[in-house]
């Protein structure tokens, strides 16, 4: 399948580091984006009947988030603007997809002894503000899965 994944990055200090998984096999790292542009990462990968692709944030550090008075001021962040498979966009059914934020410490630590508990995982995201997963599970071919999932979203 051939695959045309559009994503966006802002930051305002070190370029955000992303790693593109088909089934579970490393396809692209991407690390060197400009800040908010979007970028195309093009790539053919092998499927199968049920697949799952994996946009994964790797190096978000505590300087890249600037806190003033309890509110962000400066962030970094990646958003997956559109993906296109086998020339059929699937924007429609991103939010299919769940991130699985990889908190740091101790930022972490930190909530827990405010006794708040973050999320293990979020639905209707499709931006990485932590380091951590964006996952789509799909079926192919594309197209059949496309309608069957946007049939029930009318």
């Amino acid at each position: 399948m051939l695959f045309d994944i559009k994503l966006q990055a802002n930051f305002w200090n070190e370029s955000p580091c992303i790693l593109i998984k088909v089934n579970n096999k490393l396809i692209v790292e991407v690390k060197d984006f400009i800040d908010n542009q979007e970028r195309n990462i093009k790539f053919d990968a092998e499927t199968n009947d049920k697949n799952q692709l994996v946009v994964k944030r790797i190096n978000k550090s505590a300087k890249d988030t600037v806190v003033k008075n309890s509110k962000v001021i400066k962030d970094s962040l990646i958003t997956i603007t559109d993906i296109t498979i086998d020339k059929i966009s699937i924007k429609p059914l991103l939010h299919k997809g769940q991130v699985f934020p990889e908190y740091r410490e101790p930022w972490l630590s930190q909530q827990k002894e405010l006794g708040i508990v973050p999320p293990t995982m979020y639905e209707y995201c499709t931006t990485l503000h932590h380091n951590g997963e964006w996952r789509l599970d799909f079926g192919s071919p594309i197209h059949v899965w496309f309608f069957q999932n946007i049939a029930v979203e009318i």
